[in-house]
């Protein structure tokens, strides 16, 4: 890295959403000379659960806020024999490794190199929402690979600007410590600071020419406060110098109250908490486990679940702490069927029964693939968990879902439901907010997703037709079968109906949100039914001109593709775009995905539903990252390449590419619910010839299918394990 670094065009993209506070935005235009938060690309640490107010915003090179509008917490680097400056926030995006401890346990490592000097940046968030001791831990790590003594300046910075910082009126520095309003604890340090100071406005002209304000306490009523922590350094070759940071979550509103009191962490202390937390993840994920020769699909698997679990939010599914501060039915039920495959059936189970309450939610207002969708959430935990009582309990919310169905393939005229959520102010001027469906036609419902009909027509019949099939194994589950017959029946009419209106409009198969919606996740249409059309699409959108077309705005379509033609048993499809998406990662290093391209996805934070236009530091907002429904979708294509269910058969391996059948390695995994039962399996690839395979955990009766590269086993399980050995080229069993 060398002197005066700026960030690469890559890290700056053209089309920027500008959100901030007009506070903020004036500031940053009256202050050229102020190192301003990216603001572009972030992630949270947090909690499962806990108010997203207590959740962390972490930016590249782990600047971050702990807790809602708050502060922000940076390093800097300058060297004063050249005077060369280092910040993170002006660093190319490439050149700051970020990671995952252990590549999926959410303790962020950041790591990137200035003038010999090797530097390590890992934070994690430490307790729990319900003791009220939560923290974000920090600990920065300088190693010298050089053969000469360097002299450093090490800058730790509490400021208004950050990832989500707030007004700061009042700040002092004492020994260890930064304190704020009523002597509160921000920050406490395990080393004592060569220098300290505060003042008003950014520190950033300051530190780059290393110099302190000499005050010690600093006030203003607009909130501009700042202080900065120095340490000066003289780092021999081969040395490492170390300093942890504890910083007590606070959030909008907080700083002015009593806090906690932090001690002063010592490095011990840094790694006994950091154990413990890795623990507690571990065991959040520890229901089940895979093995697979490649460590990104493994890293990106469980990364991406631990990216939906920090978004949830009480009994609410978030798709993003900070950008979509508001539950959104349509994503929940991707990110809810996540946890539940993940065997995270307390968290699915909570979220789920927001769904039994409330039958229309989200930014848009209610919409017309809202019943089907939430009948089919319900079910799905229903099915994996086999808890009767429970589903006859919700029961009333599936007959109440089931008759919206009804009611949408009937209407004569619009049907305008009021939902208590915000609903984004842009949508009342597109349409009217909370209208499911116009006037139906041939028992085809016209609902509304988003801002039209047209084009969703089948996704919204696809989900109508699911929800209504899925009503019916609940009814019969609970031996209600006057209300199983009349789901079944109204089912097959509206199967009928939709498969004459494909037959009428040709159109049908050219919208992206029919195609995504085939087989997958609503098992609408047969595999022989679509094939055809489905390869006219793929060849038409995502590999036209002989090469592969990423989707320009919506991953999550993208990812259900994918699966789609997984399911069609295009395996080598379903590679194209996970190979390309995780070589093209939003969050890079992270597996963190977004929702649209720049500027598309913005408009929570547009309209002023969440608190982003009022922090201090989110100036720009062209990319949601990670967002949920994406990272679902992702991870529910991952899991169908190890297991897929179908009513009377399992299929494994179905997505395995021919890359890890080599010898000498191991596909497996443990634990994983399914419709047919608990289930372990595993391939051993012992020679050039050979595959040995185990499966456990089949309920007796059910079809096993294993699936591989120019090779395939069919047996039924008599619920003992299977042990097997198959031959890769002789057709040969044994």
């Amino acid at each position: 890295m060398t002197c005066g670094n700026t960030r690469s065009t890559q890290s700056c993209r053209k089309s920027e959403v500008i959100i901030a506070s007009s506070d903020t935005l004036q500031q940053l235009a009256a202050h050229p000379e102020w190192i301003a938060p990216r603001s572009d690309t972030r992630v949270f640490l947090g909690e499962p659960g806990a108010p997203e107010a207590t959740k962390t915003t972490v930016e590249p090179g782990n600047a971050f806020s702990p807790g809602m509008m708050s502060f922000g917490v940076t390093w800097w680097l300058r060297f004063p024999t050249t005077g060369c400056f280092f910040a993170p926030e002006e660093a190319s995006l490439e050149t700051l490794q970020w990671q995952y401890t252990e590549g999926h346990l959410p303790a962020i490592i950041c790591s990137t190199k200035s003038h010999e000097i090797d530097v390590k940046h890992t934070l994690f968030q430490d307790g729990t929402a319900t003791e009220r001791n939560e923290s974000a831990c920090a600990l920065l790590e300088l190693t010298n690979r050089g053969g000469t003594a360097i002299d450093i300046q090490i800058g730790v910075i509490l400021r208004s600007l950050g990832p989500a910082g707030g007004p700061l009126q009042h700040l002092e520095v004492s020994d260890q410590q930064i304190k704020g309003q009523g002597n509160n604890t921000l920050m406490a340090l395990d080393k004592t600071p060569s220098a300290a100071g505060c003042g008003v406005g950014d520190p950033s002209a300051f530190v780059r020419v290393g110099t302190i304000p000499d005050r010690q306490e600093a006030q203003d009523a607009a909130g501009w406060c700042y202080a900065v922590v120095r340490y000066d350094v003289t780092l021999p070759p081969a040395k490492t110098w170390a300093v942890t940071m504890d910083c007590p979550i606070v959030s909008r509103g907080s700083l002015n109250r009593d806090l906690p009191s932090t001690a002063s962490p010592r490095p011990e202390q840094f790694t006994n908490r950091l154990d413990k937390h890795l623990l507690t993840w571990r065991n959040l994920y520890g229901s089940i486990s895979i093995e697979v020769p490649d460590p990104q699909f493994r890293d990106s698997f469980f990364a991406g679940l631990g990216h939906m679990m920090t978004a949830v939010v009480g009994d609410q599914a978030r798709i993003a702490p900070l950008s979509y501060p508001l539950p959104w039915l349509r994503d929940s039920i991707y990110i809810i069927r996540c946890f539940d495959l993940a065997g995270q059936h307390q968290l699915a189970r909570s979220t789920t029964e927001h769904l039994t309450r409330n039958d229309f939610f989200g930014g848009f207002g209610a919409e017309g693939d809202a019943p089907g969708q939430g009948i089919w959430a319900i079910v799905q935990h229903y099915q994996l968990t086999q808890d009767l009582s429970w589903l006859r309990k919700v029961y009333p919310a599936i007959r109440r879902k089931a008759e919206w169905l009804y009611r949408m393939r009937r209407a004569t005229k619009p049907i305008t439901v009021t939902t208590d959520t915000p609903v984004l102010a842009f949508t009342h001027a597109a349409r009217n907010a909370g209208v499911i469906c116009v006037a139906g036609h041939d028992g085809i419902i016209r609902g509304v997703m988003d801002h039209a009909v047209d084009y969703s027509v089948g996704w919204i019949n696809q989900w109508a037709l699911c929800g209504l099939e899925q009503a019916v194994l609940a009814a019969e589950s609970l031996g209600q079968l006057e209300d199983a017959t009349a789901f079944r029946k109204e089912a097959a009419e509206l199967r009928d109906a939709l498969r004459t209106y494909a037959t009428e409009h040709p159109e049908y198969f050219h919208f992206e949100r029919t195609m995504n919606s085939l087989l997958w996740p609503t098992q609408t249409w047969d595999r022989q039914e679509i094939e055809t059309q489905f390869n006219v699409f793929w060849c038409t959108e995502r590999e036209a001109d002989g090469q592969y077309q990423p989707e320009p705005y919506w991953l999550y379509f993208e990812f259900a593709q994918a699966h789609n033609a997984l399911l069609l048993g295009q395996r080598e499809r379903a590679w194209q775009v996970l190979d390309y998406r995780l070589a093209h990662q939003d969050v890079p290093g992270l597996y963190g995905f977004r929702e649209g391209r720049d500027g598309v996805g913005t408009e929570n934070a547009v309209h002023g539903v969440s608190l982003i236009s009022q922090l201090r530091g989110c100036q720009k907002f062209d990319n949601i990252t990670p967002h949920g429904w994406s990272q679902a979708e992702l991870w529910l294509l991952q899991r169908a390449m190890l297991v897929t269910e179908e009513k009377t058969c399992l299929r494994l391996f179905s997505g395995v590419p021919e890359a890890w059948l080599k010898p000498g390695q191991k596909i497996a995994f443990e634990g994983f619910p399914t419709l047919h039962g608990k289930v372990d399996a595993s391939i051993n690839i012992d020679d050039t010839t050979r595959y040995r395979i185990a499966v456990t955990g089949v309920q007796v009766g059910i079809e096993i299918a294993i699936d591989l590269p120019h090779r395939d086993y069919r047996t039924i399980s008599d619920g003992t394990p299977i042990e097997l050995i198959l031959e890769k080229n002789p057709i040969q069993w044994s």
